[in-house]
């Protein structure tokens, strides 16, 4: 009897860049826990605002996402 299957997730980093940035202002990094990279994106694009460029910028261990208590498709500010 097979058990459930399990998704993998991976914890990505991803910048939001508006068209408003001027001096001294930096991207927003979001972290949230997704099967893919593609699905990171989209559920950080909601939270910006029209016409801002989303990046992924790296990944966090599983350790460090326990850590911060993340929660799979809860993006969240870093």
């Amino acid at each position: 009897m097979p058990g459930r299957l399990r998704r993998r997730y991976t914890t990505f980093l991803v910048s939001v860049t508006t068209g408003r940035s001027g001096r001294g202002r930096s991207p927003t990094v979001y972290a949230v826990m997704k099967p893919g990279a593609e699905e990171a994106l989209e559920a950080v694009r909601p939270l910006t605002e029209p016409g801002a460029v989303l990046t992924i910028v790296g990944s966090l261990s599983t350790r460090l996402a326990k850590t911060l208590k993340l929660k799979p498709d809860e993006p969240r500010a870093v």
